[in-house]
């Protein structure tokens, strides 16, 4: 909350002394081989870098501590947005080099692209089956299709790991509605 309150207001530069800011002076590095030399000096501190270990043996990814590092950087007027952007694949290189001789296997992202299309897949289906259910109720009773619809929904929240041995990985239930739901596209004839 206190940062909230130290921070720039709108319209602020234009009533305060110019350059009395850091953002309105220029940077001190505009180079980027200077920036890296910058951060690279840092981080071959023994004390800087046995500090940054912990924080990747907690679960760290190189991406996110990188981009930090370097948004910081520019907000102190340090260097500029674009120095920082293009000297970090060099920074992220020399931090898992330099955590490998911790044994510490930083990953590059903390985010797998692989599970994110998955959720939002499931959700997806879920959000087909709800509109199916509701549709079923809406022209007749609660009959065994209706069951079926909720069975299968039930499957697609289980994981993998969760779902009952014998039965069907959620993955396959999916890939399965998917199948069956890709001939109903916009342009689609209606079977008569």
């Amino acid at each position: 909350m206190d940062n909230l309150i130290k921070s720039a207001i709108p319209g602020q530069s234009l009533t305060d002394i110019p350059k009395n800011s850091p953002w309105e002076r220029p940077s001190e590095l505009s180079e980027v081989k200077d920036v890296v030399d910058y951060y690279l000096g840092r981080l071959s501190d023994q004390d800087t870098i046995d500090d940054i270990s912990i924080l990747f043996d907690l679960g760290g990814d190189l991406k996110t501590v990188t981009e930090s590092m370097w948004l910081a950087g520019a907000m102190r007027g340090i260097h500029t947005i674009e120095a920082g952007m293009l000297a970090a694949p060099v920074i992220s290189s020399f931090l898992k080099t330099a955590l490998s001789t911790y044994g510490i296997d930083a990953p590059d992202t903390g985010v797998d692209p692989n599970e994110v299309s998955k959720g939002k897949e499931r959700k997806r289906l879920q959000l087909l089956i709800d509109d199916a259910i509701d549709k079923g109720l809406k022209d007749g009773e609660d009959d065994s299709g209706i069951e079926l619809l909720r069975s299968i929904k039930e499957g697609s929240e289980a994981t993998p790991e969760t779902a009952i041995e014998g039965s069907a990985p959620a993955e396959e239930m999916e890939e399965g509605m998917l199948m069956e739901e890709s001939n109903k596209g916009l342009m689609s004839r209606e079977e008569i």
